[in-house]
């Protein structure tokens, strides 16, 4: 009996997903050797994605509409159990820093204008990335060696596993917990803010901004999920768009909740959109001397960027 719970612990299978037992805590940081970002870690195991009928009234009060309909919420249908193996995602959407020092490292004209006119001004450099195209932010995450997330995984590592409506629990948003639009005011001049100022929103695994400021692409696109009894409302328009995740300041509150789902087509963007990475390190890293070192690097790296 022994020797079977020390097997299983080692190893626990389920669809062909291995779960190794030197994964990391929950949430352990690391920078990424190419483009610097800090990566928290989201183990491996099931979380709960999607949502149910029952779950829409409480979101639609929490985002201040009358009519639950109005949030298109049906596109998260349904409610399911789904099991990933563990991931590192970038803590912060991917910064003006970062993407200039991608296009320098890569050899490309300064583009686009919404983001590079931030270039070379040290207070701008913890804003997001901003107006990039879903086809260039996988150049850049083909670039760092990383990818653009699934919508299962950006999602796991904003609700974490117990369901939660929010990064941050079942509470309504609130603006110390993101960068949202004001409600019922002129948005006047506002626009994306710096990487990392709403604390009291961190998702489990202390991913920032995981809703408000910029929307974020995925990899994948809007088709219906599996058992969505009302697919047939996304019927006009279901796969035709590149899912983007986690609202924006310009959209609105229709968009702050974790499992929203929004899209554009692939050559479509605005200076609301931005993006962060995810990266599935190699068999063995946990026991290896990149891992210590990325760890070890954390403390140098956000006193640098004074977070």
């Amino acid at each position: 009996m022994k020797k079977l719970f020390f097997v299983l612990s080692v190893c626990m299978f389920f669809l062909g997903i291995c779960v190794f037992a030197e994964e990391p805590p929950a949430g352990t940081e690391i920078v990424h050797p190419v483009d610097g970002a800090i990566m928290v870690y989201v183990p491996s195991g099931e979380f709960i994605m999607g949502l149910d009928p029952d779950d829409v009234p409480k979101i639609a009060k929490d985002l201040g509409f009358d009519d639950p309909e109005r949030l298109w919420a049906w596109e998260a249908f349904p409610r399911r159990k789904i099991n990933l193996p563990g991931y590192f995602i970038d803590k912060y959407e991917v910064t003006v820093e970062q993407w200039q020092k991608y296009l320098k490292v890569t050899g490309k004209p300064p583009f686009p204008s919404e983001t590079a006119q931030h270039f070379d001004k040290p207070d701008e450099q913890l804003l997001p990335a901003a107006e990039i195209k879903w086809q260039d932010a996988i150049a850049y995450a083909k670039w760092a060696g990383k990818s653009l997330p699934t919508e299962a995984q950006w999602e796991k590592a904003a609700r974490g596993t117990d369901g939660r409506l929010y990064p941050w629990g079942n509470e309504a948003p609130t603006m110390e917990r993101g960068h949202f639009q004001p409600k019922d005011k002129p948005m006047g001049k506002m626009i994306y803010t710096h990487v990392g100022r709403h604390p009291l929103g961190a998702s489990p695994y202390g991913a920032m901004d995981m809703l408000g400021n910029q929307y974020e692409w995925t990899c994948e696109t809007n088709f219906p999920y599996p058992g969505n009894s009302m697919a047939n409302k996304m019927k006009d328009y279901a796969g035709q768009m590149i899912v983007l995740r986690g609202g924006s300041w310009y959209h609105g509150w229709v968009g702050y909740y974790a499992a929203k789902r929004f899209g554009f087509k692939p050559n479509e963007t605005y200076y609301h959109v931005g993006f962060r990475t995810v990266w599935r390190p190699p068999e063995n890293y946990f026991d290896s001397e990149e891992y210590k070192k990325a760890k070890v690097a954390v403390t140098e790296r956000k006193a640098q960027l004074g977070l």
